[in-house]
């Protein structure tokens, strides 16, 4: 990721967060909806993957714990930036990977939009190998499938039953309708 402007095809867990210093009254004027026509021409984006909000939103716990309990990024990837990123104001904007809908992408953002950081989500760990355990040994074999021979019955018994009370019931309506 040594260009953070440059969104490979395919990209995946990579979020860019990008700044303005507009007013309050400025801040409507970007919305999700329009974030890509701020990113440069030929961007299109998922507009339900971006957020746009005024870093007061979110003042109580900064953008840093924003970043690490909404997004999943490290800590430590945000070390170097960690005041900076505290430190923001007027309108955030967070573009995920996903929002570039796997698309190839060089982005030429207008002079508005700063690029606060590219952060990337920590990655999940590998699953583990369940444990052996003795319930789990045993041999498969080949054969016929036993059926038991009660369960079957009871089986048959039920459809037995449910079979003469459909008869009953249909007698029954018969008699009163006729």
């Amino acid at each position: 990721m040594s260009n953070p402007y440059q969104v490979s095809a395919g990209e995946f867990g990579v979020v860019r967060v990008f700044t303005t210093a507009l007013e309050p009254e400025g801040d409507a004027a970007i919305t999700p909806q329009n974030v890509e026509r701020l990113m440069g021409s030929g961007v299109s984006l998922d507009p339900s993957k971006v957020q746009v909000f005024p870093a007061k939103m979110i003042e109580a716990i900064g953008l840093r714990a924003y970043l690490a309990e909404g997004y999943g990024i490290p800590e430590a990837d945000m070390a170097g930036t960690a005041a900076a990123l505290d430190a923001q104001s007027g309108l955030i904007v967070l573009v995920p990977s996903s929002a570039f809908k796997g698309a190839e992408v060089t982005l030429d953002p207008n002079p508005m939009l700063r690029l606060v950081g590219t952060f990337r989500e920590e990655r999940a760990a590998p699953p583990r190998r369940m444990q052996d355990t003795a319930s789990a040994k045993g041999v498969v074999e080949d054969g016929e499938t036993r059926i038991n021979p009660r369960a079957a019955r009871a089986a048959r018994n039920s459809w037995m039953i449910a079979l003469g009370a459909l008869i009953a019931a249909a007698a029954l309506v018969l008699l009163l309708v006729f």
